[in-house]
Protein backbone atom coordinates (compact mmCIF):
# COMPACT_ATOMS: atom_id res chain seq x y z
CA UNK A 1 0.00 0.00 0.00
CA UNK A 2 1.05 3.30 -0.49
CA UNK A 3 2.36 6.00 2.43
CA UNK A 4 -1.34 8.03 1.68
CA UNK A 5 -3.39 5.17 2.31
CA UNK A 6 -1.54 3.89 5.21
CA UNK A 7 -1.86 7.35 7.06
CA UNK A 8 -5.62 7.31 5.96
CA UNK A 9 -5.66 3.78 7.58
CA UNK A 10 -3.41 5.45 11.14
CA UNK A 11 -5.45 8.38 11.39
CA UNK A 12 -8.85 6.36 10.71
CA UNK A 13 -8.27 4.15 13.56
CA UNK A 14 -7.08 7.18 15.85
CA UNK A 15 -10.27 8.84 15.12
CA UNK A 16 -12.33 5.80 16.73
CA UNK A 17 -10.23 5.06 19.27
CA UNK A 18 -10.40 8.55 20.84
CA UNK A 19 -14.43 9.17 19.35
CA UNK A 20 -13.34 12.11 17.39
CA UNK A 21 -15.10 13.51 14.34
CA UNK A 22 -12.88 14.36 10.84
CA UNK A 23 -14.40 17.64 11.28
CA UNK A 24 -12.67 18.15 14.72
CA UNK A 25 -9.49 16.91 13.29
CA UNK A 26 -9.54 19.37 10.90
CA UNK A 27 -10.41 21.91 13.19
CA UNK A 28 -6.96 20.76 15.24
CA UNK A 29 -4.86 20.39 12.85
CA UNK A 30 -5.46 23.30 10.95
CA UNK A 31 -5.81 21.18 7.68
CA UNK A 32 -8.80 22.30 5.16
CA UNK A 33 -11.43 19.72 4.26
CA UNK A 34 -10.84 19.17 0.76
CA UNK A 35 -7.15 18.35 1.80
CA UNK A 36 -8.95 15.72 4.20
CA UNK A 37 -11.15 14.29 1.67
CA UNK A 38 -8.05 14.14 -0.53
CA UNK A 39 -6.73 12.00 1.59
CA UNK A 40 -9.38 9.49 2.89
CA UNK A 41 -10.52 9.42 -1.14
CA UNK A 42 -6.87 8.11 -2.12
CA UNK A 43 -7.02 10.97 -4.32
CA UNK A 44 -3.37 11.52 -3.78
CA UNK A 45 -0.68 8.63 -3.50
CA UNK A 46 1.47 10.89 -1.40
CA UNK A 47 1.08 12.19 1.89
CA UNK A 48 2.87 15.90 2.64
CA UNK A 49 5.14 15.67 5.82
CA UNK A 50 3.66 18.71 7.15
CA UNK A 51 -0.08 17.17 6.61
CA UNK A 52 1.66 14.18 8.97
CA UNK A 53 3.47 16.50 11.51
CA UNK A 54 0.31 18.34 11.47
CA UNK A 55 -2.29 15.43 12.58
CA UNK A 56 0.41 14.13 14.78
CA UNK A 57 0.23 17.40 16.71
CA UNK A 58 -4.07 17.51 16.34
CA UNK A 59 -3.58 14.11 17.97
CA UNK A 60 -1.20 14.99 20.60
CA UNK A 61 1.47 12.40 19.99
CA UNK A 62 4.86 12.56 18.99
CA UNK A 63 5.99 11.76 14.83
CA UNK A 64 6.95 8.45 16.75
CA UNK A 65 3.93 7.84 18.55
CA UNK A 66 1.36 8.32 15.50
CA UNK A 67 4.31 6.21 13.04
CA UNK A 68 4.31 2.87 15.67
CA UNK A 69 1.41 1.49 14.50
CA UNK A 70 1.74 -2.20 12.19
CA UNK A 71 0.18 -0.49 8.75
CA UNK A 72 3.77 1.83 8.57
CA UNK A 73 5.77 -1.71 8.66
CA UNK A 74 8.31 -1.97 5.71
CA UNK A 75 6.66 -4.74 4.49
CA UNK A 76 3.16 -3.09 3.78
CA UNK A 77 4.59 0.19 2.74
CA UNK A 78 5.02 0.70 -1.05
CA UNK A 79 8.17 2.90 -1.18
Amino acid sequence: MNLNKAFALRVSKLLNERKMSKYKLEKLSGLSHTTMRYIFNEVNTEVKFSTIVRVAEAFDMSLKEFFDDEVFKYENIDY
